[in-house]
């Protein structure tokens, strides 16, 4: 009777060629999915015949890969990739990466939708989390357990509301569930704090590994292109004070202020997002010295940063902070740029940065900052600092924690 009724319904509103065209339209969807899956389960067959050697790796990533920033998980998984493992990158957004089956990122790297397919392979393999992904993975972690699969957990950022907005419960539970599994799950931390929290849980399975960088591409200084946004900024030939990343609530506004009214012959520089619209009520753009534009893609930003004269991060000391690992901080080293920082915990293990603080022992950081541009000695610390953090180096400490 439902159907009946849903059936005279649908003509009612459509008539019953719609209807017939509904029917028509349903059944050459699913026969397309049919096929598609048939095809997509061929592909991962000849994959996984190409690298019937390596070990596999699935990510089940709760954002997409193309996005202008690379973050550490597209870094991990090329490095991970690149170190005898098949890692397969589960895109959350088909869409965005325009994807439908498997495409080759990179040397033993492939982007795919088919998480299901891949979660489903009687082979064992590593599952791959992060901290950061707020999707109930309670189901995932049981299945794994199930198939003896591996369970490789990056907990990469506090769980906190000012990253991820508002955290379901699920998600601490599973986190906990996670740390305290030292038998099927591996833990990697990205800061001292984060691993004082995972070894309160766990004796074993478990290693620091900071963040890192491509060092490769931070270090190049090919082009001598001043790009359009930052020409008239560049050419006053003024100090350039640098910053890039996001703008969020952890973000000292009020130091980056007082920097720029008590030295109003300094350039200040800012390459980023709004994370969290907290950037507005500053009003920084109406400061005469001060130049904020957007986010830039990953892929050109070294053509933004190179023209930094000292690099910064002006991040407030907070339970946030007090837990990160900056990317940018590593990125900084490989551009050979002087490094100014407030007093992070993660910032301070680095003979390469100044730290301050508090705002005037900052703004005078910034001031000695400067006559180290030229420091040959200096310069090659940030280098050796550098090369010490690539992101290769990151992966190699992820391999040898899993081959314990």
């Amino acid at each position: 009777m439902k159907l009946t009724h849903k059936i005279a319904r649908y003509i009612k509103y459509h008539g019953f060629k719609g209807l017939i065209n509904k029917v028509i339209g349903t059944a050459i969807y699913k026969v397309k999915r049919q096929l598609s899956k048939k095809e997509n389960q061929k592909q991962l067959e000849t994959i996984l015949n190409e690298h019937s050697d390596k070990e596999i790796i699935v990510y089940l990533a709760p954002v997409p890969w193309n996005l202008p920033l690379y973050q550490r998980p597209h870094h991990v998984a090329l490095n991970l990739a690149n170190s005898n493992y098949l890692y397969f990158y589960c895109t959350n957004n088909p869409v965005k990466d325009n994807l439908n089956g498997f495409r080759k990122i990179a040397n033993s790297c492939y982007l795919t939708n088919q998480q299901d397919i891949l979660l489903g392979l009687p082979n064992k393999k590593i599952i791959h989390l992060y901290s950061t992904d707020m999707r109930d993975i309670g189901e995932i972690y049981e299945k794994a357990i199930k198939n003896n699969d591996v369970i490789l957990y990056e907990y990469i950022d506090e769980l906190h509301k000012d990253i991820t907005g508002e955290i379901p419960e699920y998600v601490f539970k599973n986190h906990q569930k996670l740390l305290k599994d030292d038998t099927n799950c591996v833990v990697i931390a990205s800061a001292d704090k984060l691993l004082s929290d995972v070894e309160s849980n766990r004796s074993k399975n478990y290693k620091l590994v900071t963040n890192g960088v491509d060092f490769n591409h931070f270090n190049k200084n090919k082009n001598n292109d001043i790009p359009k946004e930052i020409r008239k900024l560049v050419e006053k030939k003024r100090p350039i004070i640098g910053y890039f990343g996001a703008f969020a609530s952890w973000f000292d506004y009020e130091l980056v202020l007082k920097l720029a009214v008590e030295r109003p012959d300094y350039e200040i520089l800012l390459i980023g997002w709004d994370y969290d619209k907290s950037i507005v009520k500053y009003n920084l753009d109406k400061v005469p010295n001060i130049t904020v534009i957007g986010p830039i893609d990953y892929s050109i930003l070294p053509d933004y940063s190179k023209w930094f004269d000292v690099s910064t991060i002006p991040f407030k000391i907070n339970e946030v902070t007090e837990s990160t690992s900056p990317v940018k901080l590593f990125e900084y080293m490989a551009m050979g740029k002087p490094i100014v920082t407030t007093n992070m915990k993660e910032c301070r293990k680095y003979s390469s940065v100044l730290i301050a603080k508090e705002h005037e022992e900052f703004i005078g950081q910034i001031d000695q900052a400067l006559l180290l541009e030229d420091d040959q000695k200096y310069l090659k610390l940030l280098r050796e600092e550098a090369i010490m953090n690539t992101w290769n180096e990151k992966a190699q400490e992820i391999i040898h924690t899993l081959k314990r």
